[in-house]
């Protein structure tokens, strides 16, 4: 039986954890980005002052970067395993 142990100190996990790391933060980006375009738009309905544009302009800045931050981390790295390595393995 053949035990495979990850290697945490390897480039591909590195990668691998920095991607989630920019999805996740694409992934606040975006709520905080869709909370604050609503609350715009409540802040028009309610008062009809300039908060609705502060709002909206902020909110969209932070829907483009979420997403692109979501978008990076979902397409920056490919995870390729090579045949020739050998696995680490411990008795």
């Amino acid at each position: 039986m053949e035990v495979r142990y990850m290697d945490h100190n390897s480039e591909g996990t590195l990668k691998l954890l920095q991607d989630i790391k920019e999805m996740l933060l694409g992934g606040i980006f975006l709520l905080i980005g869709a909370l604050l375009t609503i609350a715009g738009f409540i802040a028009e309905l309610a008062m009809a002052d300039a908060f609705f544009i502060f709002f909206l302009i902020v909110g969209l800045l932070l829907l483009f970067c979420g997403g692109l931050h979501l978008w990076h981390g979902w397409t920056a790295h490919e995870v390729v395993e090579h045949p020739e390595e050998t696995p680490n393995t411990q008795p």
